[in-house]
């Protein structure tokens, strides 16, 4: 009996160590399991947010790089704004000839077909993307818009249409620049020298001289609990095309707007 009592006994203290060795495993099976989980969680999140952003700066280098003019930037309100130039240019004859009265037209009506881009982010984390198609008397002084009629760009591009392009934004900071090529007249040879500007003013007098803006964008998710946060920061250097050539070739390109010299 007291052999049977102690084998008894032995039984019971492997069962005890056995269902302790069993426990564990299935724990740091389940610690692997959803750790692995959180990971991939994490990994799919902020390969979204990745590619959110850069599709978002895609575009708005496209945007900025096809700009006329910037007609608003207001870093303290975290927006700007451009007229910008539609998929096709606008002939040159539409430019000078009213084809509806068959008469040309005064400097002053002379127009172009823009789209008034404006970017915009909002307390809520959201940046904003808002366009309206229409004329630009770029002649006049101050420029002049004219929304066109919205059946003409209707289940096109450039039809008229606002929509948040991106969320999760902490930060959402630009500064607006113009560079300015100095030539030594005494040596037409001689590379000139680029200076660039800030533009400090929200002045729209001083906004049509932007050339080119920086801005940082910073994504943040904050998640609860055990969840790690997603979190993203870019910075990039946007230039209008125009304004560009504009400051590289002084008077022979759109300069001559300014001037009234078109």
């Amino acid at each position: 009996m007291a052999q049977n009592s102690r084998r008894s006994a032995f039984t019971l203290v492997e069962m005890i160590v056995t269902v302790l060795i069993v426990s564990m495993l299935m724990g740091y099976a389940w610690k692997i399991f959803f750790g692995g989980r959180e990971t991939m969680r994490h990994t799919v999140s902020q390969s979204q947010i990745q590619a959110e952003s850069r599709w978002f700066l895609d575009h708005l280098a496209r945007d900025i790089a096809a700009s006329y003019r910037f007609y608003a930037v207001n870093p303290a309100e975290m927006k700007f704004g451009f007229y910008s130039f539609q998929l096709t240019r606008t002939p040159t004859d539409e430019i000078f000839y009213d084809t509806l009265r068959g008469t040309f037209k005064k400097p002053d009506d002379y127009s172009i077909n823009v789209l008034k881009i404006e970017y915009s982010w909002n307390q809520n984390g959201t940046v904003k993307r808002s366009q309206v198609p229409g004329y630009l008397k770029f002649i006049k002084s101050p420029p002049e818009f004219q929304e066109g009629p919205s059946a003409q760009y209707e289940n096109t591009e450039n039809a008229k249409s606002e929509k948040i392009v991106l969320s999760h934004i902490n930060d959402f900071e630009f500064k607006p620049y113009q560079q300015v090529y100095k030539r030594n007249t005494a040596n037409p040879t001689e590379p000139p020298k680029v200076q660039v500007v800030p533009i400090l003013s929200t002045d729209p007098k001083k906004a049509v001289l932007t050339t080119f803006i920086t801005l940082r964008i910073h994504n943040k998710i904050d998640e609860k609990g055990d969840r790690r946060d997603e979190e993203l920061d870019l910075v990039g250097k946007f230039y209008s095309r125009v304004r560009l050539a504009e400051a590289a070739y002084p008077g022979y390109f759109c300069t001559t707007d300014e001037y009234r010299t078109f």
